[in-house]
């Protein structure tokens, strides 16, 4: 693997026969040859591995009402900090955010977001949670 610490290694995938890897995060199961990436265009095939690319970057933040959310009862009223990457593996054409879920662009992960950045920033805000979405 690169020396890339928004790369994170997961486990989610096999090799298959023919030289690919498949993805296994979801049920499209994308068979990937090194340096492709999947239909969500977060997974890409590294070194005979899959890799999820977008850790660490989030495509964009806001303070949205817990109730936006499709959560029941879940701190209501309450402000949630959202934030999300580019890439999904659902390719909605009704989707809200279709230009950023399906950007192919990886200027489109600009900014940084590390765990502890987005709990301070949460805490800053007042917001009772953090949803990524």
């Amino acid at each position: 693997m690169q020396n890339d610490p928004s790369v994170v290694a997961t486990a989610y995938w096999h090799r298959l026969a023919d030289g690919r890897v498949q993805c296994d995060l979801c049920p499209r199961y994308s068979k990937l040859r090194d340096g492709r990436r999947g239909l969500c265009f977060v997974g890409e095939a590294r070194d005979g591995a899959v890799v999820p690319t977008t850790c660490g970057r989030s495509s964009g933040f806001c303070v949205d009402p817990i109730g936006k959310k499709p959560l029941n009862h879940f701190l209501p009223a309450s402000p949630v900090l959202s934030l999300g990457t580019a890439g999904c593996n659902l390719a909605c054409k009704f989707c809200q955010n279709w230009d950023i879920s399906n950007s192919r662009e990886v200027g489109t992960l600009a900014d940084q977001a590390s765990p502890e950045s987005l709990a301070r920033a949460a805490q800053r805000l007042r917001c009772s949670s953090v949803a990524f979405t």
